[in-house]
């Protein structure tokens, strides 16, 4: 038998850090709850499967917004452009202006969706898990924009870049995913 050894305690600045090494896309998650605009940014959203159409993404525990947030009917999530920044930014401060000047448009259902946006979703929760400091939070698809051929915006390193494929090969990628063909239209 071996002994147990024990691992010392990550460090949260450490680890930080290490989860700021992957790049990740940037999303308002938003609707109309009580008569009122709610919504935040995330850059933990991903998709989750196709059949059925699922996307998920993490807010803190101690978020003051999305107890609010989650009652809603819909959520409308946009997935934020190369240029939306400042937009990310002011979803992120005071909940009484995070909407001041945002163009965007809301669903029969109260999903709120911003313009210009890469591509835009009106969802229903499926499911919240707890985990940790955080709660995943799963949505059925019901509706879903693609806002054409725009860049979206990137966190990484705790800050916002821009995507680039000027030094990418497209001549290698061989237009499948998991093992299967992905429609080019």
């Amino acid at each position: 038998m071996t002994a147990a050894v024990a691992l010392p305690a990550l460090d949260p600045h450490t680890l930080r850090g290490a989860f700021g090494a992957f790049p990740s896309g940037v999303v308002a998650v938003a609707a109309q709850v009580r008569g009122r605009l709610t919504g935040i940014a995330a850059s933990s959203f991903t998709s989750v499967s196709v059949d059925p159409p699922l996307v998920s993404f993490s807010v803190a525990t101690t978020s003051n917004t999305w107890p609010v947030l989650r009652e809603a009917s819909h959520l409308g999530v946009s997935v934020l452009a190369d240029h939306h920044d400042d937009v990310c930014r002011q979803l992120a401060g005071p909940p009484e202006s995070r909407f001041v000047g945002l163009p965007f448009r809301s669903t029969e259902d109260g999903a709120v969706l911003l313009d210009e946006a890469v591509a835009t979703f009106d969802c229903t929760i499926h499911q919240e898990v707890e985990a940790g400091d955080h709660v995943i939070v799963v949505l059925s698809l019901h509706t879903v924009t693609d806002g054409g051929d725009g860049s979206p915006l990137v966190f990484h390193r705790s800050g916002f870049k821009r995507l680039s494929s000027d030094d990418l090969d497209q001549s290698k990628l061989d237009g499948r995913i998991n093992g299967k063909d992905v429609d080019a239209a």
